[in-house]
């Protein structure tokens, strides 16, 4: 009884689209009411150490400073066209668990290498989802953002994502 209980719990945290949060409404949300582009990225280590490391550091920096990229930090960079933004805003806004559960996945891993940079119409970073594909993590600079319910397909729906825009670093299995 109890391995079905399990399963039973499991199967509501799945991905299911539940809402259909039209594109205006999801992009009246902060940051995208303040962004006039975002951009997806990779980074690999440019120093030894722990995978990871490298991103969050520059991504704290350029918030703090309120600065734009220095694009030849990243390995790949892709600046998202309206379509592309719909679809994004959708996996993040629209998709959720299947039903409520008492059941969550921790993995105690994080070792980021791609993110989801916010820029306003000055090119200054406002705000950034750095993500760990690898374990599905992410953090962000601000409680405001973040990429919705957390259901167990959510990173794999982001990662093929990235993939369709050309990101491929971090987004494929080593």
């Amino acid at each position: 009884m109890k391995k079905k209980k399990y399963k039973d719990e499991i199967e509501k945290i799945n991905c299911a689209k539940k809402t259909s949060i039209r594109l205006e409404k999801r992009l009246a949300n902060f940051p995208y009411n303040l962004t006039s582009q975002i951009i997806i990225v990779s980074y690999r280590n440019k120093e030894k150490g722990v995978v990871g490391e490298d991103l969050q550091e520059y991504l704290n920096l350029l918030v703090e400073k309120k600065d734009s990229i220095i694009e030849n930090k990243f390995d790949e960079i892709k600046v998202l066209n309206f379509q592309q933004i719909e679809k994004l805003t959708d996996i993040i806004f629209n998709y959720g668990y299947e039903s409520e559960s008492n059941f969550r996945i921790a993995i105690n891993c994080y070792m980021p290498r791609n993110a989801i940079l916010f820029y306003n119409n000055e090119n200054k970073i406002i705000g950034f989802i750095e993500i760990c594909f690898e374990c599905s993590n992410y953090r962000t600079n601000d409680n405001k953002i973040n990429l919705g319910e957390e259901c167990i397909q959510k990173f794999d729906l982001l990662k093929e994502f990235f993939k369709v825009c050309g990101i491929q670093y971090g987004t494929n299995e080593k």
